[in-house]
Order: structure tokens, then C-alpha cells, then sequence
């Protein structure tokens, strides 16, 4: 299995180099500079309002920045035009908070659609691939199952299939155990941690579950909403012990300020 010592020596796919976001003209973030490296599991974390959602936005290319620079593999994601930004986000996943799953589809069919947009695999091997993704995730068996027919982790894991379908080299999850109890979440966070040291998939996780993050983490970066900028940076653990800041400390060892 692969270590962090291992992570720290790999090409970065992901840098962020100087961006700012403003929304009706108040600054959301300020001269935020990052790096991702291939095969880490990378979570951003801060207190609510911080601009977390906003940062991921950025980097999958739904929000254009209004300063700075984001580069996927080489690619410049805002100054590419839409042809190129979508060959890009084909290389990745992204699973929404809300898991983003059709209601009125099945599972099965929610899973083939990024495989019917992209590819022109016959329907035999979009089959294969669905049964395979859903094997994946835990979910074999529910391909004919309705959203509403699952429970809250069951659809975090069925938006990761499907998240899953095109092979991505980095994947994208919002808020993955929001709203779900300790024993769902623990779930995810190890299914987590297996398809990364399985599969080598880039993971750029948002999340404000501490226990989470110091479980499945190798590096975090934290926002803070007042000066909108990042206040700490690296292993999760040795942030808990060893940060001076009294922001960071308070969140990484649950103390109010």
C-alpha cells in the first residue's frame, strides 16, 4: 500500500498559483496558491463561509477565478475555451454534496450516462462497467434501484460509482459525510482510502468532519474566512499538535473560540 512519505515525492497534477474570487464585488478568496500531488488524498478544510465550495468550483472549472492561474495536467483551466475544459474534466469525477443523482433513473442507468455521453461503448460493456463500478462501491445488485430507494450513505456511494465510470485520474467530493451518522461515515471514509491505495486516484476532498479528515487525509489545507487566504497547510496530525495559531488549533482539537 502506498504511504504518504511515498505521495510526497510525485508530480503535482493539480497547482493552483495566485487566485482570487470575488461574488458581488466581496472578496470569497484571496491569493490562494496549491498544490496537489498524483495519488494523495487532499482535503480542504475551514469553519462555514470560509470559501471551500468556492475553491472547488475553481479547480473543476464550473467558477472562473478572477485573478490567477489553475492547471490540471498542464492545462490552464481559465484560459482554456470549452472544448479543451471539457476534454479536461473528462480525466476527472466529481461527486456533489447532495450526491447530484436523477431521481427518476436507476442507479444503473445514472452510472452510464457519463459513459453514453463520452464514449461510444456498446451497450453490452456499458453494462459490464456499471456492474463493475457498482462492485466497487459496495452496490452490487441495486442496479435497478431508484435514488429514493437508498439510504443517505448508499447514495454518497452510488454518486462515487458514477463518479467512477470514465477510469478518472483525480476525483472531486464534496462534503462526502455530511448529514450521515458515525458508522455510514466511517464506511466512507475506508472505501475512501481503499479505491486511493487500489486504484492510485488523485482524491480533492472538502469537508468540515474532523474525524474524517484526520482519518483519511495525507495533507489539508485550511481557509479561514476572515483574511481569505490559508492559514495551515500539511499533515492533519501534526497540525493538531503542533499549530501556534490559535484558529487552527481550536478546529483540529474541537475547541470553541
Amino acid at each position: 500500500m502506498n504511504t504518504p512519505a511515498d505521495k510526497k515525492y510525485r508530480p503535482a497534477v493539480i497547482e493552483v498559483e495566485g487566485i482570487s474570487a470575488y461574488y458581488r464585488d466581496n472578496s470569497v478568496l484571496e491569493n490562494i496558491s496549491l498544490k496537489v500531488f498524483q495519488g494523495e488524498i487532499f482535503v480542504i478544510v475551514g469553519e462555514s463561509g470560509c470559501g471551500k465550495s468556492t475553491l472547488l468550483k475553481c479547480m473543476i472549472g464550473l467558477y472562473r477565478p478572477d485573478d490567477g492561474r489553475i492547471s490540471i495536467r498542464g492545462t490552464d483551466l481559465v484560459s482554456a475555451e470549452d472544448e479543451e475544459l471539457q476534454q479536461v474534466r473528462k480525466g476527472f469525477g466529481v461527486l456533489f454534496q447532495s450526491g447530484a443523482l436523477i431521481g427518476s433513473m436507476t442507479l444503473a442507468e445514472n452510472i452510464s450516462l457519463p459513459l453514453l455521453e463520452h464514449t461510444d461503448l456498446p451497450a453490452e460493456m456499458i453494462d459490464e462497467i456499471v456492474r463493475m463500478k457498482l462492485r466497487l462501491v459496495n452496490l452490487s445488485g441495486y442496479e435497478d434501484y431508484l435514488p429514493s430507494e437508498l439510504s443517505g450513505g448508499m447514495k454518497k456511494r452510488a454518486g462515487i460509482a458514477r463518479a467512477l465510470a470514465l477510469d478518472p485520474q483525480i476525483l472531486f467530493l464534496d462534503e462526502l459525510s455530511a448529514g450521515l451518522d458515525p458508522v455510514t461515515s466511517a464506511g466512507l471514509d475506508r472505501l475512501v482510502k481503499d479505491l486511493n491505495a487500489v486504484m492510485g486516484t488523485t482524491m480533492v476532498i472538502v469537508s468540515h468532519e474532523l474525524n474524517s479528515i484526520m482519518n483519511i487525509a495525507d495533507r489539508v489545507i485550511m481557509l479561514d474566512k476572515s483574511t481569505r487566504g490559508i492559514i495551515a497547510e500539511g499533515n492533519p496530525r501534526e497540525i493538531r499538535k503542533n499549530s501556534a495559531d490559535r484558529r487552527v488549533y481550536n478546529f483540529f482539537n474541537r475547541e470553541p473560540h
